[in-house]
């Protein structure tokens, strides 16, 4: 039987009625053909209300239109609404002589006192109300139905932090310093590695040769490469198993520890994207002559918000002494927000059919259950191959995915997993503005984003779409102008869109890179 929320007005009727000597919700069954009911308690004073069920849905019925009081008697009229046959109707109605308390009106004291008890009826209908829904997977919400879905052994996949690697850098070799007789023992071998890498220079070899104290002579008795001393085959070597010393420069060791902070640049520090690092990294010398090192950053928050394009981490905070500059050369990918009530509902729905195994839906919805997935496709039968499905997962680890397909994949399916093209995509929009041209853009940028980011494998960014988020923005007044730079690879040219869709194949997915919003007052715009 499903419950029925009664509202304060029906409350406060039911209890008036009862009060003033009257019967309340006394059921009968609307039978084929039948239109005269005798109510139970006589002499019939008045009828106050009926309601039923009419065309399957719960109707409070009109006195002179729908019934009318005949005697001691319901009466259905002919052209009115009838209760759905072999359905109950309920009847409220007054009887007999009237009691003592008859001044039901508005603000009289038996309607207050009423009125407020009623108040309190109606929160615990609510409450009630709210826990018989929270029993059902398709009306509960939040925590209730977390407790739904566990009985199928699901939990919620939490929001997950972005990760990403940055480079700490200096275009400056670090400062040296002296390292004065370092020993060695010599056993023959004509390599020999410095302890205090990386090394600038070596200053001076020397040891025994002969039973004699010797200077060894660069390129000729040795020579240096990167932190080794190689004692080279023509040269004089010390005397075997005695010790040689060495002098010479190091680069003094510049280190990243776990734990600093870097962040986009933003005109406030609460607008900033922020990152700390999780790992130790050392500078170390490149090619170039640069100093770098790459480093495993983690958002200081979890969802979306973290992702952020290559070049936009450009801030330190507190640099760590010896370093210069920072940058992220590639995106910050794989923040992901909670899943919502709905993403789960339909993930603990498709649960069971797992156990159908290696139909597409069992194969997604194991897939999904990865931690870290954002995004999935499943094709079946790729370029028309039987046998073949193809999976196009975006975040999740890749072993775990392979690890939760073979548990549901049937003998004789063949799973190919794949990792989803990136279509990188620039923004330019010129945006006119009726106030507050600083939070208009700051709006704008978040909104684009946001949609942006939403987007799934295969799915097109519509140009439609990304002006109706644009003007949900506050003082948004037009959109003049919104063109978006696509690059497929970085070997192929830059595609522009303007007014137009950008088609994703199957297999490719959105990844925002640069959003650049121009915003004019309303004012400005014929200048």
């Amino acid at each position: 039987m499903a419950f029925e929320q009664k509202k304060f007005r029906e409350i406060v009727d039911d209890i008036l009625t009862q009060i003033t000597k009257g019967v309340v919700r006394e059921k009968h069954l609307a039978q084929p053909n039948k239109v005269k009911y005798k109510l139970r308690y006589v002499p019939l004073k008045e009828i106050v209300k009926v309601e039923g069920v009419y065309n399957g849905e719960t109707v409070v019925f009109e006195k002179d239109l729908d019934y009318v009081q005949d005697g001691n008697f319901l009466y259905w009229l002919d052209g009115g609404r009838k209760p759905d046959e072999n359905t109950f109707f309920y009847v409220n109605y007054i009887y007999g002589e009237p009691t003592g308390l008859t001044d039901i009106n508005p603000g009289s004291v038996l309607r207050t006192i009423v009125e407020a008890i009623s108040r309190e009826i109606e929160y615990l209908y609510t409450q009630m109300e709210y826990v018989y829904k929270s029993g059902f997977i398709d009306t509960a919400t939040g925590t209730s139905l977390d407790f739904v879905v566990s009985l199928l052994g699901i939990t919620r996949k939490q929001a997950e932090c972005a990760r990403g690697i940055v480079t700490f850098g200096r275009s400056t070799p670090p400062p040296t310093v002296t390292i004065s007789g370092e020993a060695h023992m010599f056993d023959g071998s004509l390599v020999y590695t410095l302890k205090n890498a990386p090394i600038s220079e070596v200053i001076k070899v020397y040891g025994k040769v002969n039973g004699q104290d010797y200077d060894f002579e660069k390129e000729v008795d040795y020579s240096f490469d990167e932190n080794s001393l190689i004692w080279l085959a023509e040269g004089k070597k010390p005397d075997m198993n005695t010790v040689f010393f060495v002098d010479y420069a190091s680069f003094e060791k510049i280190v990243i520890p776990k734990g600093v902070i870097v962040s986009t640049f933003a005109r406030s520090s609460k607008e900033a994207k922020t990152y700390v690092t999780v790992k130790e990294g050392v500078l170390e010398r490149k090619e170039d002559g640069r100093w770098e090192a790459d480093v495993e950053v983690v958002a200081t928050v979890r969802g979306r918000e973290g992702n952020t394009y290559a070049g936009s981490i450009t801030v330190m905070p507190r640099p760590p002494p010896g370093v210069e500059y920072v940058i992220n050369r590639k995106d910050i990918t794989g923040g992901t927000d909670v899943e919502s009530d709905e993403e789960l509902r339909e993930r603990a729905k498709k649960a069971l059919m797992v156990a159908g195994k290696a139909t597409l839906i069992s194969l997604e919805t194991a897939v999904k259950g990865v931690e870290g997935v954002s995004s999935i496709l499943v094709e079946d039968m790729p370029d028309e191959v039987p046998g073949l499905v193809r999976i196009i997962v975006d975040g999740g680890d890749m072993d775990e995915i392979k690890k939760a397909v073979e548990e549901v994949r049937a003998a004789g399916i063949k799973v190919e997993l794949m990792r989803p093209k990136p279509v990188y995509v620039d923004v330019e929009a010129h945006i006119i503005a009726e106030a507050d041209v600083e939070a208009v853009q700051k709006c704008v940028e978040n909104a684009l984003m946001q949609y942006l980011g939403s987007l799934n494998i295969g799915e097109d960014l519509v140009y439609t779409k990304a002006i109706s988020k644009v003007l949900t923005c506050p003082y948004v007044y037009d959109v003049s102008r919104l063109v978006f730079s696509v690059v497929r690879e970085e070997s192929h040219p830059v595609e522009t869109f303007e007014k137009s869709n950008v088609k994703i194949e199957s297999y490719e997915k959105v990844v925002p890179r640069k959003i650049n919003v121009l915003v004019k007052k309303i004012n400005e715009k014929s200048k």
